[in-house]
């Protein structure tokens, strides 16, 4: 999530991540390609998830965050929740 440079370096934070899901976005033209996994079940080092983020209750300041931004709310839900919950209805593994 952090620039090469500065990886290694200090934790990313929601700047990065925000970063990041624009540059997916703009390369494949739209937010209906992007969906967040937190690994917060313990795939992943504390160290290792943007500083901001503490616990699964946190993951609205990363909504917080693409809003203010400038996602428009649509974008936001798709990123969020919605792309992975088409993904699921479409393989039926969700109703």
């Amino acid at each position: 999530l952090l620039p090469f440079a500065e990886f290694g370096k200090r934790r990313a934070t929601l700047d990065d991540v925000v970063a990041h899901i624009k540059h997916i976005c703009d390369l494949t033209g739209s937010a209906e390609h992007v969906a967040i996994g937190t690994d917060l079940d313990g795939g992943l080092g504390r160290e290792q998830v943007p500083e901001e983020i503490e616990t699964i209750a946190d993951l609205g300041k990363l909504a917080h965050a693409l809003a203010t931004s400038g996602f428009a709310a649509a974008d936001v839900e798709k990123v969020i929740s919605g792309n992975w919950l088409r993904i699921l209805r479409l393989k039926g593994w969700l109703a």
